[in-house]
């Protein structure tokens, strides 16, 4: 197998049968491993893809959310509202804290799940390697089998026929040696480090899952400090109200929005 360092993935070639020097089992038992890491590979570069993606849709909102919070302050009204001014004011402050914490959240991100799983994905070369070197004995092999093979065949039986003949049965178990070696040592290695690849990957997620958490959370009463406190989350949460009621408060809320002159058909 040819290893592209410029290819998307290290990993995109299943090995190469080895028979009958191996047998059918042992070159399935190899062949299935590569597909799991095949798949895994490719499903690690997908999950850096969409965290980027995401990472980048949540400043995009963000940047959004500032230009919306400055072109309201910077508003005419304020100089005449003070009402008014105090809401965007105070809204202007909030979506500047937001800011910080997603530019936070973005560096943690890129800490706790990108940079990780990117060194995680390196040992793919390693892997990718290992693999050649396989591929590079099995074709050694193969020439040298079908060699000794073609020699045996010959019905000449001089001196320097049965030297020559010799000479390519001991390369030939040279190399049949090695290969059974190294796809020995590849049966052994690549199924531990399936088994330990969730070892590393989870705190991966455990730490997104906390980072979403803290955000969201911090956002969530960031932006419920600039609601009257009866109709906030918190007040949902942890009251007792029925969920008639809390649907009531929503409906009345709304009903307040409609009733403004700027939502007014004119």
């Amino acid at each position: 197998m040819t290893w592209n360092p410029l290819k998307k993935n290290y990993l995109t070639q299943r090995p190469t049968f080895a028979s009958p020097l191996l047998s059918h089992v042992e070159d399935q038992e190899l062949d299935l491993v590569v597909q799991r890491l095949i798949y895994i590979e490719n499903t690690i570069r997908k999950l850096t893809k969409e965290m980027k993606k995401y990472i980048g849709a949540l400043v995009n909102l963000d940047r959004a959310d500032q230009r919306l919070s400055m072109n309201l302050i910077s508003c005419g009204l304020t100089q005449s509202n003070d009402e008014y001014r105090r809401i965007v004011e105070e809204y202007f402050s909030v979506a500047t804290q937001v800011g910080k914490n997603v530019q936070e959240m973005t560096n943690l991100c890129h800490k706790t799940f990108i940079e990780p799983l990117k060194k995680f994905r390196n040992e793919f070369v390693t892997i990718a390697a290992a693999l050649t070197k396989r591929e590079d004995l099995v074709a050694t092999w193969k020439y040298l089998y079908n060699r000794v093979k073609k020699l045996q065949e010959k019905k000449d039986r001089t001196a320097s026929h049965i030297a020559k003949l010799e000479r390519e049965r001991r390369a030939e178990e040279a190399a049949s040696k090695e290969l059974k070696t190294v796809h020995a040592q590849l049966l052994t290695e690549l199924p531990a480090f399936l088994e330990k690849r969730l070892e590393y990957i989870n705190p991966s997620i455990h730490a997104v899952i906390m980072i979403q958490l803290n955000y969201y959370g911090h956002t969530t009463q960031l932006y419920t400090q600039l609601m009257p406190v009866r109709y906030s989350f918190e007040f949902a949460l942890n009251s007792t109200i029925t969920e008639e009621e809390y649907q009531q408060v929503v409906s009345t809320e709304l009903n307040r929005l409609r009733a403004l002159a700027i939502v007014k058909d004119h």
